[in-house]
């Protein structure tokens, strides 16, 4: 969910708006159970720091063998990601785990970042089986 806070004068009168950033009601009803369901206690948001911290471990365990500053883990908890030295290899690399079926997408300044940003509810099985994946694609990309 999200809010826009606007001047009183921009306010717009009916028919005067366009696009897809008004309020769409069965989200905001998916969006209140999804609230109640998975935030009615701590348990997913103790699941998410440690699926963060097996993710940022796994990524270093990639990343540092390769060589200092090739390979550079970025971000925090589930929202990380790999950045690369030489911008081009991150497409490669993207490329190849789409050739294993896993999708990632690059980011930064240059697509030097291999984007790792799996959902929340992510298993501890699909985690390390998209790790894996990830893994292969840059040894593939390497050799």
């Amino acid at each position: 969910m999200a809010l826009v806070l606007i001047k009183p004068e921009h306010v717009w009168g009916p028919g005067e708006h366009n696009g897809t950033f008004r309020g769409h009601n069965p989200a905001f009803v998916t969006g209140t159970e999804a609230i109640h369901q998975f935030w009615s206690d701590d348990t997913l948001e103790r699941d998410v720091v440690r699926k963060g911290g097996k993710v940022r471990e796994a990524l270093l365990r990639i990343a540092l063998p390769v060589g200092p500053g090739e390979i550079v883990v970025r971000g925090r908890g589930l929202a990380c990601g790999l950045s690369f030295r030489v911008p081009e290899t991150a497409a490669k690399v993207a490329r190849a785990a789409f050739d294993r079926g896993l999708i990632v997408e690059t980011a930064g300044p240059e697509g030097e970042v291999v984007k790792v940003i799996p959902p929340l509810t992510v298993t501890d099985d699909e985690l390390d089986h998209g790790v894996a994946v990830l893994a292969e694609a840059i040894d593939a990309v390497r050799t």
